[in-house]
């Protein structure tokens, strides 16, 4: 790119005294190449190993204090990362809902005004269904229980009651439904056994 071109420094300067520029830096001598230093031209050496102990002492020091602040740091972030999963973690599913909610309170306004109930319990059962779908496809099963043999692990017997022979050990009648979410039981049914 660039040739390398010797020069007289004496023949450049001409007559100017080295005296009356105290700022000028003395002249190099003829055939020595200029060249920055770099951290290449350090010793390898002593730029990868510490020349004592206590050198080596406060560079393990240095890593593990960097160390515990990443840890620290991480620490921090999944905590918030935690808690604002918990705090939001139901936006999706309450955004769903909203329109159920809407529609509720349609159904109120328009409850009030109309005199005909058949259409007024057309409407609470379209809305209800659309509720029912939102929640199953959220992941919430029933878990039925009238009819079926008693099962602790689903079911929560509140009373037990004399019946005939075939609905021994089998759940009579069921005072409140359970709910299964994504196969994990969120709420036991509440039954009555007989016996």
């Amino acid at each position: 790119m660039f040739g390398k071109k010797k020069i007289d420094i004496e023949d450049d300067m001409g007559q100017m005294d080295h005296e009356e520029n105290p700022e000028e830096l003395p002249a190099e001598e003829q055939g020595e190449e200029v060249h920055d230093i770099t951290v290449d031209d350090e010793e390898p050496e002593a730029r990868k190993a510490p020349q004592n102990d206590a050198e080596k002492l406060a560079d393990l020091n240095d890593k593990y204090l960097r160390l515990h602040a990443d840890f620290e740091n991480f620490r921090r972030r999944t905590n918030k990362e935690k808690s604002e999963l918990i705090m939001y973690g139901n936006k999706e599913l309450i955004l769903k809902i909203l329109p159920v909610y809407d529609d509720f309170e349609r159904a109120m306004e328009l409850m009030e005004k109309s005199e005909n109930k058949e259409a007024i319990v057309d409407g609470i059962k379209l809305i209800f269904n659309k509720f029912t779908g939102i929640l199953q496809q959220a992941g919430l099963k029933e878990i039925e229980a009238k009819g079926k043999d008693f099962d602790p692990e689903i079911h929560e017997a509140i009373t037990k009651i004399q019946a005939s022979p075939e609905m021994k050990g089998k759940i009579v009648d069921a005072l409140q439904k359970g709910y299964m979410l994504n196969d994990k039981i969120i709420r036991h049914s509440k039954v009555v056994v007989g016996e």
